[in-house]
């Protein structure tokens, strides 16, 4: 009898305790500080400017990870449903559960606000008067639809009975659940810092809540039928809708990382694809292309010739990091902020191969140089960008690019200040580089700093 107990216990508790390991994640990105220690430069010490570890901010933002969490957890949600459609003895109530699957699985593959400055696919677009009315009018039209399809889902069912029904069968609680952390996600109140964090993960929690109730009630395969066999096709519906999900989100942000760092005028983003490219120019017309990798090198992308096609097919300027007798790279840096700064050039994308390293610490150096942005500031918007602190090599560009751009405010901001401090004892190798340069061109090995470029 208590054996007995103990695994009625077990069945009617394990999904609660999924529940409960899935919130664990989310307390952990907010408390858990990556390792300060760069390999490259371990002498390097690499302070955090944000309140809460990078990593928490990044996948606030729409399309990072709490959301790819959500659009697996739903594909499965809407294969369950689908399956008691075709299954189950109540119809109507599995073509209720249907749609709010659809409905999930929409939400979860079109997150936003997308931080590219595009409208996106989601419900809220409907509410946007910067998007095109055709748009708006088919979303509209998917979502009555999909209200019509659950209220004639709900048509002729008792209820005060089917709730009944639920509890017996241990469910009620799910759903209850389910329902609140859904509507949660869209009420504002919550969105507390990282802006976008709790939202999503409530989201998260509430599809999975959806879920496990679904898998509760899923009906049993046929006699005859192999139970092996239909999980199999099951969960191979489930990676498919799952990729199909991912489609939307490259839809909507064609170019990996692609963030407004200006709107209208200033992009980054990660190595494009002449497909990404194309979606990417209808909505924000770039001029001008700046690619920062030194792509002459080894590490060459092999993204490249389609960037290069594109720009020869659409005539746009394409400004690269080509050899040059400037070995450490800070007149082409100086280049590309002085093109910044041209209105003729606008809108322009600056990108390298991943938007991690290279292209957030240029967005860095805009804000600080052309903004006026406080160096704490900037360097803060680069750590929710990347996701990580800023590499050690940062912090040694920033010593030899700031004084350069902004000798005035670089004796005065205390980041300055502090990142000296922070690479005290660091032999410099581009540093030493540019002296070898300057020797090697029968110039005097000088430690001045260069004139800062002109604004």
């Amino acid at each position: 009898m208590t054996g007995h107990l103990a695994q009625g216990w077990r069945v009617r508790y394990w999904p609660w305790l999924v529940l409960a390991l899935a919130v664990i994640p989310a307390p952990w990105y907010v408390l858990d500080f990556e390792s300060d220690i760069d390999p490259e430069f371990p002498r390097v010490v690499r302070p955090t400017y944000n309140a809460l570890p990078p990593p928490a901010y990044r996948f606030a933002e729409a399309g990072d990870t709490i959301d790819h969490s959500a659009v697996y957890i739903a594909s499965a949600a809407l294969v369950l449903s689908a399956w008691g459609v075709l299954r189950g003895r109540s119809r109507r109530a599995w073509l209720a559960a249907l749609a709010l699957s659809i409905a999930g699985f929409w939400h979860a593959a079109t997150p936003g606000p997308l931080v590219d400055g595009w409208h996106g696919l989601g419900w809220r677009t409907l509410l946007n008067p910067a998007a095109p009315a055709e748009l708006r009018l088919v979303l509209g039209l998917a979502a009555v639809a999909l209200l019509a399809l659950f209220s004639y889902g709900l048509l002729g069912i008792d209820l005060r009975r089917g709730w009944s029904a639920a509890k017996v069968r241990g469910i009620g609680g799910l759903l209850v659940v389910a329902a609140a952390l859904v509507i949660l996600r869209q009420v504002p109140w919550i969105d507390r810092e990282p802006i976008g964090f709790w939202p999503r993960w409530a989201f998260v929690w509430g599809l999975l809540a959806w879920a496990l109730a679904l898998v509760r009630v899923v009906p049993a395969a046929p006699p005859g039928w192999s139970r092996t066999g239909i999980v199999t096709i099951m969960i191979a519906a489930s990676l498919a809708l799952d990729f199909a999900g991912r489609g939307l989100f490259w839809y909507q942000r064609p170019l990996a990382r692609l963030r407004e760092v200006v709107p209208g005028r200033i992009y980054i983003s990660a190595m494009p694809t002449y497909r990404g490219l194309e979606l990417a120019q209808q909505r924000h017309h770039f001029r001008t292309i700046i690619n920062l990798f030194p792509e002459h090198t080894a590490e060459r992308s092999p993204r490249l010739p389609e960037e290069l096609q594109f720009v020869r097919d659409h005539g746009l300027a394409y400004v690269s990091n080509e050899p040059t007798d400037d070995p450490t790279g800070e007149d082409f840096i100086a280049k590309t902020l002085e093109i910044a700064q041209d209105p003729s050039a606008w809108p322009i994308l600056v990108h390298c191969h991943a938007s991690m390293d290279r292209s957030p610490a240029w967005m860095g150096l805009y804000r600080f140089h052309v903004q006026g942005w406080p160096l704490a500031d900037a360097i803060r918007e680069i750590e929710v960008h990347r996701g990580l602190r800023p590499k050690a090599s940062v912090t040694l560009l920033y010593n030899r690019m700031v004084p350069r751009l902004e000798p005035g405010r670089s004796a005065t901001d205390p980041t300055a200040a502090r990142l000296r401090e922070c690479a005290v004892g660091v032999v410099d190798p581009v540093t030493v580089l540019a002296a070898r340069n300057r020797v090697a061109k029968g110039l005097p090995d000088s430690s001045q700093t260069p004139a800062p470029a002109r604004r």
